[in-house]
């Protein structure tokens, strides 16, 4: 029941956010609103259990991050714009190890700086260089759940994308259920940022004094 529930919400989720994307330069606000959302999905929080709560959350979120969200888009399609020519240079010059090695490094290091950028944009006030800082920051302190997290997310890709029987049920939450799986994973994160552990913070005290 909980999951069909869980499922019920993503698809709406999805809606919103679809709905949203139609201008496309709003579609950057959107994808923070509903990572607004997933991050309270997946702590549970009770503000966005119902339809009205849920809708409520992201349309607040909308417009509280609409700007931040702007750039943000914006720097994603740069890093997929560069990333689209430097493939498309490398494939006319012929694909080898070299090219292979470096395409995948830029690739990483694009994900590194937007993996987490939308979560703490969503969550946090900060400038944008700021948020792109701690995007970077949050990877490479979380690097083994981040890399588990990215493997999720490309499972449910190829999971919905090859199965004939849901590819069509699927394409209705796969945002969504990305927006959501990532969250997961930052909403942990988030939370030990938050509430360090006693030894941590008795550390961060003795330093400071």
């Amino acid at each position: 029941m909980d999951l069909i529930k869980k499922l019920f919400q993503l698809f709406f989720l999805n809606c919103l956010w679809l709905i949203c994307c139609i201008p496309v330069i709003t579609i950057g606000g959107a994808t923070c609103a509903a990572y607004a959302v997933a991050l309270r999905l997946a702590d549970d929080d009770e503000e966005v259990q119902s339809v009205r709560g849920l809708a409520a959350r992201f349309f607040k979120a909308f417009k509280q991050d609409f700007f931040q969200g702007i750039l943000i888009f914006l720097f994603t399609m740069a890093c997929g714009g560069l990333g689209y020519f430097l493939f498309d240079r490398a494939r006319d010059y012929g694909f080898n190890l070299i090219i292979i090695a470096a395409l995948a490094v830029y690739f990483l290091i694009a994900l590194v700086f937007n993996m987490y950028a939308y979560p703490l944009i969503a969550r946090y006030s900060n400038s944008f260089v700021n948020t792109l800082k701690n995007s970077v920051a949050l990877y490479a302190m979380n690097t083994k759940v981040s890399f588990r997290t990215l493997g999720i997310v490309l499972l449910e890709i190829v999971v919905l994308y090859f199965s004939k029987y849901i590819y069509f049920a699927g394409m209705l939450i796969l945002p969504a259920l990305i927006f959501y799986t990532v969250s997961y994973t930052a909403k942990d994160i988030f939370l030990r940022m938050e509430n360090p552990a006693p030894a941590e913070s008795e550390e961060i005290s003795e330093e400071t004094e």
